[in-house]
């Protein structure tokens, strides 16, 4: 088996921690995507169906968190310290928490929207194909 010394443990931290960083990035363009389709629907079909995601901002205080925490974790590899150990172990499990609550509201959008016997808007028919 290969050993697992601290600059191969240190580059796949960093690798993740970079994921971590382009979700939240990725997460804040699909809000972005979302306000212009409300926009757009609201403008072409006069109907308004805000999605629940929306409401709450998820996307973009979700993404905000998601960054920071990948930020300060690729920071603590650079530089350890007891206060930096602290807080990205903190903002991680945050962030976790948070993933869930997204996994949550899009349950209920799910639910919601199966339920509603109102004729399907053109948002909802495209994204049945994704």
């Amino acid at each position: 088996l290969p050993r697992i010394t601290h600059q191969n443990r240190s580059s796949f931290v960093i690798f993740f921690q970079a994921i971590q960083i382009m979700t939240g990035i990725l997460l804040d363009c699909l809000g972005l995507l979302w306000m212009y389709l409300l926009f757009t629907q609201i403008v072409a079909f006069g109907a308004t169906y805000t999605p629940i995601a929306l409401l709450t901002a998820y996307p973009f205080w979700s993404s905000w968190l998601f960054i920071f925490s990948g930020a300060f974790t690729v920071l603590l590899e650079k530089r350890r310290s007891p206060f930096l150990v602290s807080y990205a172990l903190v903002v991680n499990i945050i962030s976790a928490c948070i993933s869930v609550i997204g996994l949550l509201l899009l349950s209920i959008e799910f639910i919601k929207y199966s339920k509603s016997s109102k004729n399907p808007l053109w948002p909802h028919v495209s994204t049945r194909f994704l």
